[in-house]
């Protein structure tokens, strides 16, 4: 009977380990997946900052673009004025030829 109680308390003892030692490694397994995540989440961060700058910097391009476009516009009509300003000069110049 003692025997039979010994090894009943034996086996609970067992047990009782094994379940220990399953209980550390799921709770080892928690924690890497905890840094894990925490990983990702950094990570996750630094790509939104970086998406963040990215499209600061196409605003940035497009509105230099609108600005070029503006600017060349006015170079056009400046340079269809001065056009004109220089027709207008040759047939000046052609009435006073001798």
């Amino acid at each position: 009977m003692i025997s039979e109680v010994n090894d009943i308390v034996g086996a609970i003892a067992t047990a009782v380990e094994e379940q220990s030692a399953a209980t550390r490694e799921i709770a080892e397994n928690i924690n890497q997946a905890s840094s894990g995540i925490e990983e990702v989440n950094r990570n996750v961060s630094q790509s939104s900052s970086v998406a963040d700058e990215i499209a600061r910097d196409i605003s940035d391009v497009n509105q230099s673009a609108e600005e070029m476009a503006d600017r060349s516009g006015m170079v056009k009509m400046s340079a269809e004025d001065l056009s004109g300003l220089a027709e207008e000069l040759n047939r000046m110049v052609g009435r006073f030829k001798v």
